[in-house]
């Protein structure tokens, strides 16, 4: 089981440094409203039991607990892919009225497996909101920086070597919540903009943090990753008015009610 787990956590492309704990801290500050829109949607209320699927150091939980108070409880799961496959409702003090994921579901070699475990958490007509991200359209920005795409399409190269899923898998989301058993009640997509010195940044050390498994993985040299780090960042400076995070896909899903 070790060996299995193990190997499960080598598919998460990123090092886990300092460094990237930062990132992802800046991504849950920027991408919280897109999170809070998605839990009223489906009438997030006082009193739920919700979980985050792959919450890294915050993810989604302030949204969640500044929705759910003081009356409801909110659990955040990490450290591997393997973590969902491993837990169960009554593990984690389940059943929940609402799970989340966000940018996890990419990393899943077998996502119908792992949204089926997902679905497992749920009490009967509990929700699922997943933000996960397209492979196209690259982040953007005004004007055009060439290397954001060229960065993009490495990263999701660096997803397919170490096993994560297929290069269009988040297009076919809808297809495997189906085939886990969940509902797909809709489905939609979003961005939001940053400022450039701080979306560049971002985007700089995401590559960054993946600068390891691309050269193992032979995908990229050291020298391309640092090329490419240093012109995101050079970017921070040179005149552009905003830069987009990435599109993600945005599905509303939910598990049957019992007969």
């Amino acid at each position: 089981m070790a060996e299995a787990i193990a190997e499960r956590v080598q598919r998460y492309i990123l090092d886990g440094s300092d460094a990237d704990l930062r990132r992802l801290l800046g991504i849950s500050q920027f991408s919280g409203e897109m999170a809070r829109a998605a839990f009223r949607r489906v009438g997030m209320q006082e009193g739920w039991k919700a979980i985050d699927c792959g919450c890294g150091p915050i993810g989604g939980l302030a949204v969640m607990a500044e929705l759910v108070g003081p009356g409801g409880r909110v659990v955040g799961v990490d450290a591997s892919e393997a973590a969902v496959r491993q837990l169960d409702a009554a593990a984690v003090g389940g059943p929940f009225d609402l799970a989340y994921t966000r940018l996890f579901l990419v990393h899943q070699v077998d996502p119908v497996r792992t949204l089926s475990r997902i679905a497992g958490l749920l009490r009967p007509g509990g929700w699922v909101v997943a933000h996960e991200p397209l492979r196209c359209p690259a982040p953007r920005s005004q004007p055009h920086l060439e290397a954001l795409g060229a960065y993009w399409e490495l990263l999701f190269e660096v997803v397919e070597r170490v096993g994560g899923a297929p290069h269009d898998a988040v297009d076919d989301l809808a297809r495997w919540a189906r085939a886990a058993g969940l509902e797909v009640v809709r489905t939609d997509g979003c961005f939001f903009t940053n400022d450039p010195t701080v979306g560049f940044e971002l985007h700089a050390s995401t590559l960054a943090a993946a600068r390891g498994r691309a050269v193992s993985g032979g995908v990229a040299s050291e020298q391309q990753v640092d090329e490419l780090v240093g012109a995101l960042r050079a970017a921070k400076e040179g005149g552009y008015e905003w830069v987009s995070s990435p599109f993600f896909r945005d599905l509303t899903l939910r598990k049957p009610t019992a007969a």
